[in-house]
């Protein structure tokens, strides 16, 4: 009687963990599809349109609001371009693209946490001041985006989280020997191109420097003006497509001159106290980087990213 008992328990016990289990999987159709679902919800102004669960947590810009407030009360409308970035295995969701907010264009970067099929956490940074002519250059590089490496160009997903903080770290100390860029790498800052080209890609403004490949060996010394990039997260590696999520706060104390390496001085971009999170993906092959999106604006100094908490405690 007893092995019996034992038996109809780890019975039990199996049946539980295969149900547990099983209502946890969310494949990348399911895990779009609720991405679509919170879109569609949020432009018809009504939560209840998608499966969010009760302690479901939102921030917008690192504020943390009730799902009325924000993009939420202003979305009019969806853009014309949109990529998706998931996690299997952590069971979330990126989706990066064009929103109207009273039909002027937007840009939205949004994470979401999937459990049970229901949004537990739901993440966006939402660029507002945005020239449409740099919406144009997430249009030109979108496809890609959107298309799966073959397997002989994946690396882990501990190899592709750590491609972040080699390029960060190297801000630090101004040298990018030990960032894996590609030849043929390109970065996008809220849609303006600040390194490397892409077929299409427009020339720089008149008077704003321009770097023809993302690797430049000594960073210059005006980057001094970021203080620190700290805290940094990459919750979302899509190793299929190559693709990290993150978002990395930028802090700038204030400096208002940097020296260059010729004894000269030069202002610095950002003389007043200001942190910037930064919705940053990275496009990799083999381990390379091809493509930065970066989105972000400049907020109260020490904000951090509403989630770790502010820089200072």
């Amino acid at each position: 009687m007893k092995k019996l008992w034992v038996v109809l328990l780890i019975t039990i016990l199996s049946i539980s963990i295969r149900s547990i289990s099983h209502a946890n999987e969310c494949d990348r159709a399911c895990l779009e599809g609720i991405a679509d679902q919170y879109l569609a919800a949020m432009v018809a102004h009504d939560a209840s349109k998608a499966p969010f669960a009760d302690n479901v947590i939102f921030t917008e810009n690192t504020i943390k609001l009730p799902l009325t407030e924000g993009l939420w009360f202003t979305a009019s409308g969806m853009g014309d371009f949109k990529i998706y970035i998931c996690d299997l295995k952590t069971g979330q969701v990126a989706w990066v693209g064009g929103v109207k907010e009273h039909n002027k264009p937007v840009i939205l970067s949004l994470r979401l946490k999937v459990i049970n099929r229901q949004i537990t956490e739901a993440e966006s940074i939402v660029i507002r001041d945005i020239d449409q002519k740099n919406i144009a250059n997430f249009k030109l590089t979108e496809k890609p985006f959107t298309e799966f490496l073959a397997p002989s160009d994946r690396v882990s997903r501990d190899e592709m989280a750590n491609i972040p903080e080699l390029y960060f770290n190297a801000l630090k100390i101004l040298d990018d020997k030990d960032v894996p860029f590609a030849d043929e790498c390109y970065r996008l800052e809220n849609g303006m191109v600040t390194a490397g080209t892409f077929p299409g890609a427009p020339k720089p403004p008149p008077g704003m420097p321009s770097s023809s490949k993302c690797r430049n060996g000594k960073i210059s010394p005006m980057l001094k003006t970021i203080y620190s990039v700290t805290p940094r997260r990459t919750p979302v590696v899509d190793e299929e497509k190559g693709i990290t999520w993150g978002i990395y706060c930028f802090n700038h104390r204030g400096l208002a001159s940097v020296e260059m390496p010729d004894g000269t001085t030069q202002p610095t971009y950002f003389n007043t106290p200001n942190s910037m999170p930064v919705s940053e993906i990275f496009h990799t092959r083999k381990g390379k980087i091809i493509g930065i999106w970066g989105l972000g604006s400049a907020m109260p100094y020490g904000i951090g990213d509403g989630w770790i908490g502010p820089v200072y405690k």
